[in-house]
């Protein structure tokens, strides 16, 4: 009876190696498919050139976001590239400006990633990721602080301060396919970078002063419109 088994069970063994050689046989002479092919294995390529401009929070101030994407377009559902954007929060311009007064610009760029769902749809939606890093510079809103001392008219330099950071933000878009070659989105992201470091020292009434900012000072919402051209 256990002689039976066997047989029977070195059979099945056996036949189900020769119908994973005949299976495997088969396969090799399909295209290989990847995650981004086609269901016969094939890719189509694109590519898009994008201008980008936003408005966004910085260290609690309203600020004007501008940068751009050069990106590979993956079977028209990927696209893969650079981004880069600058971005300043001085734009209040009051006219009673005093020595404590400043603002924050810089930029940041780096790998861009972004998935699009049902990209041949006229209305459809994206994914847009960047991940890189940049800097960001405090900047004096008045360069000097001037003092009358008697009858001399002296100037004391402010001290600006700088610092650089990593960055992470992802998003969402609402795409238009204006025309073929052509098109346009509205979105939101989130911007995540580390602490940053930035002091501010000062003369205020002959008395020197401090300002620290926020760690979290870049950390916001930013909401955008972009125009893209290219071949999707």
């Amino acid at each position: 009876m256990k002689s039976t088994i066997k047989i029977g069970f070195a059979v099945i063994l056996m036949l189900f190696g020769i119908s994973s050689l005949w299976a495997q046989s088969e396969e090799t002479n399909k295209p290989m498919k990847t995650l981004f092919s086609n269901p016969d294995g094939s890719i189509q390529h694109g590519g898009y050139l994008g201008i980008v401009i936003g408005y966004s929070e910085v260290d609690q101030k309203p600020a004007i976001e501008a940068g751009g994407r050069l990106a590979w377009v993956i079977n028209h559902r990927f696209a893969l590239g650079f981004a880069g954007k600058g971005f300043f929060n001085d734009l209040e311009k009051s006219s009673g400006i005093n020595n404590s007064d400043y603002n924050l610009a810089g930029g940041y760029g780096g790998l861009f990633f972004q998935p699009i769902i049902f990209p041949k749809a006229p209305v459809h939606v994206s994914f847009p990721i960047l991940l890189g890093a940049g800097g960001v510079s405090l900047n004096p809103r008045d360069e000097y602080n001037y003092h009358w001392d008697y009858d001399n008219y002296d100037s004391d330099y402010s001290i600006w301060d700088t610092d650089y950071f990593l960055v992470l933000e992802p998003g969402i878009d609402v795409e238009f396919n204006v025309l073929r070659y052509l098109r346009m989105s509205l979105g939101a992201s989130y911007r995540f970078t580390n602490n940053i470091h930035l002091r501010y020292d000062y003369t205020e009434n002959d008395i020197e002063k401090q300002i620290n900012v926020d760690p979290q000072a870049l950390n916001n919402f930013t909401f955008r419109m972009a125009l893209m051209v290219g071949w999707f």
